[in-house]
């Protein structure tokens, strides 16, 4: 597809209704973002209002910005730069009237080739064509948006732009993920991020969801009112799990066809150890990746974590059941979580909010949404897991053009997906067609506000991150154990990527 060709959407409902995007964003412009909100810590941070864009208009002259979009499934996925040209949904409807303003604005095109990754470890539309890309000096792309595994790995292979070296992106504005620019940020150098243009980061993000039904009949009544007070703790989910459980079908084996006080993700005691404050790996001081999976608290909640889901309170969903022989075996395509929580066999679920929005919006019981828990109350705030297998970023291939034009381009894309795109994804798909409360409103900007993203998760140092799920579907909680066995072949993945990465400070962008 050459840069100059326009998009040809087959959106004539999403120009019908695109008056009524634009008049959800006016309402909620008459109550515009403070102007100097206050962090948790206390430190004043600077936001735009939403009704305000502090960027001039310019004439691109016509230019044709293509991006590029890689995702897992194609099906589950939110296409960050055009609309899905196959439904008028409100989403799709924002990032019209999103992409009709920006063009207008500037006098440019916006469109975007998009493509399915094939393994989590470098994919072929990923990593691979981006590598080829690099090397032959192709500048066919403007911006891409990849699979965390994909833009790691070539963050790690010196073929992405440094986003710090575009001085027209302006990365402070509210409309950036600000812990993500934080967290992603090795040696001063930015090679991905997220923000408001970027659903799927959020979708992504590990939450526990609850039957209120279930909740009513165990008298659980508190826990909006247990977050809110920052009392909201592994124990105290332990206690109401414990409150729940039952062996429906009376065979003694307890199965899919029972009742339980949790459902658990695999992938969720990831989400175990961030909820605890810890990593996976961090940069440090040095700005090197460091890994930290060794310290006394993540062997203390992972024991923790995996004990108390060996109880029959519990299921780990991710397994199948032979009734007769009274068995099980891990099964990743399990459709239990689809099936089990709308059919109220679980009081609480903790998997990837997408679950949620996609699979319970006709569920016939309420349902709410929380954080994870904190570890304990001594911690200041919580955290929330940002799923690596589902969530994606954007990155600037390493051949550019004009980096400072393509910095124009998205700081504008930003600024209006905060105008729309947010408001259709956040408050009205998912509160108004998806969560049943306003209490779940806060909660999910609480959420969205205490995101966690860990490059230990990314990059995979000698595969130390998957021995936590390996060991979890096990029931194993001797955490030290394998993590001695394994710390010094990570850190040996981590020495040479850091390596690498000073490398290429020192080549391109001193």
């Amino acid at each position: 597809m050459s840069k100059k060709t326009n998009s040809i959407l087959s959106l004539l409902l999403c120009a019908l209704m695109v008056f009524s995007v634009i008049a959800l964003s006016a309402c909620n412009q008459d109550d515009p973002k403070e102007t100097t909100p206050v962090s948790e810590s206390g430190a004043e941070t600077t936001e735009t209002p939403s009704n305000a864009d502090p960027y001039p208009d310019q004439d691109l002259d016509g230019y044709g910005f293509l991006a590029y979009e890689v995702a897992m499934s194609l099906e589950t996925s939110i296409n960050n730069f055009t609309p899905n040209e196959d439904a008028a949904t409100v989403i799709d409807q924002a990032i019209f009237t999103r992409n009709a303003e920006v063009e207008n604005k500037l006098n440019i095109t916006i469109s975007c080739d998009q493509k399915k990754a094939d393994n989590t470890t470098g994919s072929t539309n990923g990593y691979s064509f981006l590598m080829r890309q690099k090397r032959s000096g192709d500048a066919t792309y403007d911006v891409a948006t990849l699979p965390a595994y994909d833009v790691s790995k070539l963050a790690g292979s010196d073929a992405l732009y440094d986003i710090n070296h575009v001085s027209t992106l302006d990365l402070e504005r509210s409309w950036w993920d600000q812990q993500a620019v934080q967290d992603l940020e090795i040696k001063g150098m930015q090679f991905f991020i997220t923000g408001d243009f970027n659903l799927d980061c959020f979708n992504a993000t590990v939450a526990i969801t609850f039957n209120k039904e279930l909740a009513k009949q165990y008298n659980i009544t508190d826990l909006y009112e247990l977050v809110d007070e920052g009392k909201w703790t592994m124990d105290k989910w332990m206690e109401y799990t414990e409150m729940v459980s039952e062996d429906i079908d009376g065979d003694g084996f307890y199965s899919h066809k029972d009742l339980y006080g949790a459902l658990l993700w695999d992938d969720s005691i990831y989400a175990a150890v961030h909820a605890a404050g810890e990593h996976c790996a961090i940069v440090n001081q040095d700005g090197d990746i460091e890994l930290t999976l060794g310290t006394e608290r993540v062997v203390s909640v992972f024991q923790d974590y995996v004990d108390f889901s060996k109880k029959d309170c519990v299921l780990r969903w991710q397994q199948t059941f032979n009734l007769e022989t009274k068995t099980r075996s891990n099964s990743s395509s399990s459709p239990n979580a689809k099936e089990m929580f709308p059919n109220n066999q679980g009081l609480f679920l903790i998997n990837a909010i997408s679950t949620t929005t996609t699979n319970f919006r006709d569920m016939d019981t309420d349902y709410g949404i929380l954080p994870m828990f904190k570890y304990d109350d001594s911690q200041d705030r919580y955290y929330n897991n940002v799923a690596p297998y589902s969530a994606r970023f954007m990155c600037l291939p390493f051949n550019q053009f004009d980096a400072e034009r393509c910095g124009v381009i998205l700081r504008s894309i930003g600024y209006s997906s905060e105008k729309y795109v947010v408001n259709a994804f956040y408050e009205k798909t998912l509160v108004s067609d998806t969560i049943r409360d306003e209490e779940s409103l806060p909660m999910l900007q609480l959420i969205r506000e205490t995101r966690v993203y860990d490059l230990g998760y990314f990059y995979q140092p000698a595969n130390i991150n998957k021995e936590l799920i390996y060991l979890f579907r096990a029931e194993n909680s001797n955490w030290i154990s394998r993590y001695t066995t394994l710390e010094g072949s990570a850190n040996k993945v981590l020495k040479t990527l850091n390596d690498n990465f000073e490398k290429s400070k020192a080549e391109n962008w001193s």
